[in-house]
């Protein structure tokens, strides 16, 4: 599985399961200013950023039990991360999860993902994705960007298409965006939505969802 694939591989298999393909996502273009970063954490969606502590948004009780409920996503790997879903209505987006590590007591985050539904206008997702990354460029002049544009894996008529683009920066963070594009009937039978994605993770997340 390559780099782009795996950064968004933790929200495909729990769309799959929910059968609602629910990527995660922040919306950025024309809502959030960011500036050039020496650092994956200098980043902030909705005012959180890797680096903080998700007790600072929900009590132990919650990250515990949102551990729990969402673990069974992740029975391929082993529990050293855990992944947090924070519920709550936001300014800018619909949805934000967290993945801390299960025995760290004091649960700071390792990846930040958020979400915003962008269904009948998917030409303005591809216009927030470029802006995005040239945004996200300025995380490191010499970070790895990789983009493709491919079938959805979701639907076997390859009407689906789903665009990614990431990059990767020396100490082996990774931001990456994502466009997913649904052909219109299969997005309404299953009431699933169009959906931008911009999500920022740390190595030892990418190395847990590899198996290391």
């Amino acid at each position: 599985m390559n780099t782009l694939c795996t950064f968004f591989h933790a929200q495909l298999r729990y769309n799959l399961i929910m059968r609602a393909f629910i990527t995660v996502l922040v919306l950025i273009f024309g809502f959030q200013s960011w500036t050039v970063a020496d650092d994956i954490s200098d980043f902030e969606i909705e005012g959180m950023s890797i680096g903080d502590s998700a007790l600072d948004y929900l009590s132990k009780e919650e990250i515990l039990k949102e551990i729990e409920k969402n673990k069974y996503m992740y029975r391929y790997t082993t529990d050293k991360f855990g992944e947090v879903y924070l519920y709550k209505k936001f300014e800018k987006y619909d949805y934000i999860s967290f993945f801390v590590k299960t025995d760290d007591k004091k649960y700071i985050i390792y990846r930040i993902s958020a979400m915003k539904d962008v269904t009948g206008d998917i030409n303005k997702c591809y216009e927030m994705m470029d802006e995005i990354s040239k945004e996200l460029s300025q995380i490191d002049k010499n970070a790895k960007r990789e983009e493709f544009t491919d079938d959805h894996p979701i639907d076997e008529t390859g009407r689906s298409k789903s665009k990614t683009i990431s990059f990767k920066i020396k100490s082996g963070d990774i931001a990456g965006i994502q466009c997913n594009y649904f052909e219109e009937n299969l997005r309404k039978k299953n009431n699933w939505f169009d959906s931008l994605t911009v999500a920022l993770q740390k190595k030892e997340v990418e190395e847990w969802l590899h198996g290391n």
